[in-house]
């Protein structure tokens, strides 16, 4: 049984607590690493990671190629690369927590579009992924906690 991951999913929970949907905790998620046994704390902040009423919400950025004369075409790439950019983030996180490769792997693909992805002037797109903390497909069940 993971103990400390368990840890760190409740006091995010808790910080949430209070928050309603769309509406973003203050407290920002802090860099973990779980091994052998051991809680790492970090001083810094999973970047572009939010807790928002009970959803794990990350943001995934790219640019778009403003060279390509197929405008759409180039939103679309920037769009998937922005995708695969907030995945790799969650992959990051579920494997700090201690979850094998392939089960961080599976947990990020279970994420999904959170809003409509941002496109900027500058050629840059945002795109948000969330997962919900508890609930069918949550963290809480993804670590063998739901009763």
């Amino acid at each position: 049984m993971r103990v400390l991951p368990i840890l760190l999913l409740l006091s995010a929970l808790a910080a949430v607590a209070d928050t309603e949907p769309g509406e973003t905790s203050e407290l920002p998620l802090p860099r973990v690493l779980v091994e052998d046994g051991t809680l790492h704390l970090f001083t810094d902040y999973y970047p572009d990671m939010a807790l928002e009423g009970g959803l794990l919400v990350v943001t995934g950025t790219s640019t778009a190629n403003l060279d390509n004369p197929n405008v759409a075409q180039a939103r679309a790439m920037a769009q998937k690369a922005a995708k695969f950019a907030a995945q790799s983030a969650l992959v990051e996180f579920f494997t700090d927590l201690g979850f094998s490769k392939k089960d961080a792997e599976t947990n990020a693909g279970y994420a999904d579009e959170y809003g409509e992805p941002v496109f900027k002037s500058d050629g840059t797109l945002e795109v948000r992924l969330a997962i919900p903390l508890t609930g069918e497909g949550g963290l809480v069940e993804a670590m063998g906690l739901a009763g």
